[in-house]
């Protein structure tokens, strides 16, 4: 056994291997149960129109050289979600590689700082978007770019200084030029990390010469080449393509200058250099989740911090060669990082974004700060070791296992969450489905917030309402929106008034409608979702915000094609609906037959869902039964349940039930046999009216 441990140990995987491992505890548990998420599905919808040929215009307006990525990565794995999860970790993965060989070249002698370096940058708690894989495929492809130009940086150097002909250099920078050119390119996240590219220049030169002079002439000869690129790069953004999607800061130095906007700079860096560290606490309630899953969370948060505790602890074992001359580890790690925190922020900050280490949309922007958030807890770690403590070594040790492990189970706590949004997401459409099982064409879904549905916006959603409602469209033409009302009023939804066009462009995308297309969705869970009914006032869900009202004379119910067959579904291969029948689904099936004015469908759904021991918990969802009974002379059933729900309101709902029924009478006063009982029926609702 001693003889295999050393062997893995004395092994130069043992590191690579190790941080696969990282990874794949913090990122790849939940990978079979992971969705599309965010703008995953928009991507997605263009590779199942288009093909790989349909990401040049469609990325055109903001990254236009960012195509090839989506290209190559859709060629390769078409439309299932589950690759572009395994392609996302290894992605992580070949960073944490890079980053963790950036470290050793510049400081061959501190193969343990590096180790640890690679750990932090592996499992940085502050990214909350890993499993957006779709999205975030070209980030990571970029940063894997700009972390080998950096190593390949080094090398050049470091070749130039072993006496090599100064051409030989460039079997090293001329693979480093374009690497960082393909990078800048493709996403302009990492310009900040040209000032550590000129730091570690300047401190591997530093140990060939003590020439200042020597030194400056030399590192700006090995600089020059990827200024020129930088400039290039930022010629092209600012002044040719200038800025579609986000715009500067004002003109003038005003904006640079107030008090306020620099604390909010310094406040965002502390969260992402410091305050992130939180995230690796353990969680010690199960808040939103089920305690089976919270239980599970520990387990693993407790496993992976044994792991790398025990890991570290034998590494540590191996002797290092001492650092020699030259060689020194604190000051130039402790410049590095600095100036990669300090530079970082710079090309989101100028177009005023915000970082965030809470939100899953704004928290991309650490991917900047990672590498040099990492190095900084190094220098911190390396610091600490310097003190020739046994127990303050275990201690180092154990910080370290403890922001690993602890991060590992943050990441799995979030993969979670992607989960469940993904499960509410396919419940969402499984809804939409049976209460539309068609829809004309031009349809547009205004919908409300959807606080249940955190992690997509309604250009997301409107991406999956296409694929579902009309996946042989191959053209750049959308068939339907979906718009949250609270955004589009006013922009893409111009007024809510009959017979306004509406014209929408996404991306390469087109959509041609008018506000006569509408059709108000509301869905806040626990209740089902609701296809609004303007023609029912008793059916419209108390939770219907009052902004939505306005909207709902709009709703036109005859845009649900109630007879399609076969009715529209999910893809297959992307949702995975449950067997097992529900309320909501009961509910949707009998709002589409009440639409169809099959009452009779209606009351025998009614009599099946009653039957069980599921009922409403939107307490308007029993409308449509009580109707169903009431136009089929069920005079009983109405009222059975009519009572249990004026109960359940402690009567507030009577004038809603009295309005039904005598609707209903009018309708057809014949259906009724009006004897005393009935009448007392009727009254006992109708009584305070």
């Amino acid at each position: 056994m001693k003889k295999v441990a050393k062997s893995i140990l004395d092994s130069p995987l043992k590191t690579p291997l190790f941080l696969l491992v990282v990874c794949t505890l913090a990122y790849g548990m939940l990978i079979p149960s992971l969705g599309l998420y965010w703008d995953d599905l928009p991507y997605s919808l263009i590779f199942h129109r288009f093909g790989p040929g349909g990401y040049p215009d469609f990325v055109a307006s903001d990254r236009p050289y960012s195509a090839w990525v989506f290209m190559g990565l859709t060629w390769l794995l078409g439309e299932q979600p589950l690759g572009y999860h395994v392609v996302g970790l290894l992605l992580h993965w070949l960073c944490a590689l890079l980053f963790w060989q950036l470290i050793r070249s510049i400081w061959p002698h501190h193969q343990k700082e590096a180790l640890w370096a690679a750990l932090l940058f592996a499992i940085y708690p502050g990214f909350l978007g890993h499993p957006q894989t779709v999205t975030y495929s070209h980030h990571f492809s970029g940063m894997a770019l700009y972390l080998f130009s950096l190593i390949a940086t080094v090398q050049a150097v470091k070749g130039h200084s072993k006496g090599d002909p100064w051409y030989r250099s460039w079997v090293w920078h001329l693979p480093s030029v374009v690497a960082t050119s393909l990078s800048q390119f493709t996403i302009e996240y990492f310009l900040g990390w040209e000032a550590v590219r000129a730091v570690a220049v300047w401190w591997v030169i530093s140990g060939q010469t003590t020439s200042r002079k020597q030194q400056l002439r030399h590192s700006l000869l090995h600089l020059v080449p990827y200024w020129l690129v930088t400039l290039c790069f930022l010629v092209w953004r600012v002044f040719v393509f200038k800025f579609p999607s986000y715009q500067p800061l004002e003109e003038g130095v005003a904006s640079f200058i107030t008090l306020a906007w620099w604390q909010d700079i310094f406040s965002q860096v502390l969260d992402a250099v410091l305050l992130v560290w939180k995230n690796a606490l353990p969680h010690l309630t199960s808040q939103d989740f089920s305690q089976p899953f919270w239980l599970i969370y520990l387990l693993l948060t407790l496993l992976s911090i044994s792991l790398v505790f025990l890991f570290l602890h034998f590494t540590n074992q191996q002797p290092e060669q001492e650092p020699q001359i030259g060689q020194n580890f604190s000051l130039p790690a402790l410049l590095m990082a600095l100036a990669g925190i300090a530079f970082a922020g710079w090309p989101f900050w100028l177009v005023d974004l915000e970082l965030s280490i809470e939100g899953h949309f704004r928290s991309r922007f650490t991917l900047a700060f990672i590498p040099w958030v990492a190095l900084l807890v190094t220098v911190l770690l390396h610091l600490l070791s310097q003190i020739k403590w046994q127990a303050l070594r275990v201690l180092r040790t154990g910080l370290i296992a403890l922001l690993v492990g602890g991060s590992i189970g943050s990441h799995f706590w979030n993969a979670n969450f992607y989960r469940s949004q993904w499960l509410e997401v396919q419940r969402y459409f499984q809804q939409l489905n049976h209460r539309a099982p068609g829809l004309e064409a031009g349809t547009i879904l205004v919908v409300n917030d959807m606080p249940s549905i955190q992690l997509y916006q309604d250009d997301s959603l409107t991406a999956l309402l296409n694929w579902i409602y009309a996946p042989e469209n191959k053209s750049e033409y959308l068939d339907f929106a979906m718009f949250y009302l609270s955004v589009r009023l006013g922009s893409s939804l111009p007024a809510l008034a009959p017979g306004i066009p509406i014209d929408k462009a996404y991306r390469s995308l087109q959509l041609s409608s008018s506000t006569d297309r509408l059709l108000v969705v509301h869905y806040e869970p626990p209740g089902c979702l609701r296809v609004i009914d303007p023609n029912h006032p008793d059916r419209i869900p108390l939770t219907l915000p009052e902004a939505m009202l306005e909207a709902v004379p709009l709703s036109n119910l005859a845009l649900v094609n109630t007879e399609q067959m076969p009715a529209a579904l999910p893809p297959t291969h992307l949702f995975d609906f449950p067997d097992a029948e529900t309320w909501c689904l009961f509910f949707q099936d009998a709002e589409l037959a009440a639409q169809r004015g099959d009452w009779v469908s209606v009351a025998g759904i009614g009599d099946q869902t009653f039957a069980g021991e599921d009922r409403p918990n939107e307490l308007t969802e029993y409308f449509v039964f009580i109707e169903g009974y009431l136009r089929t002379e069920q005079l009983s059933q109405a009222f059975e349940i009519s009572e249990i729900l004026s109960e359940r309101t402690q009567g507030a709902f009577n004038e809603r039930i009295c309005n039904l029924w005598q609707a209903i009478l009018e309708d057809d006063p014949d259906q009724f046999d009006l004897n005393l009982n009935h009448q007392s029926m009727i009254g006992q609702f109708c009584s305070t009216k």
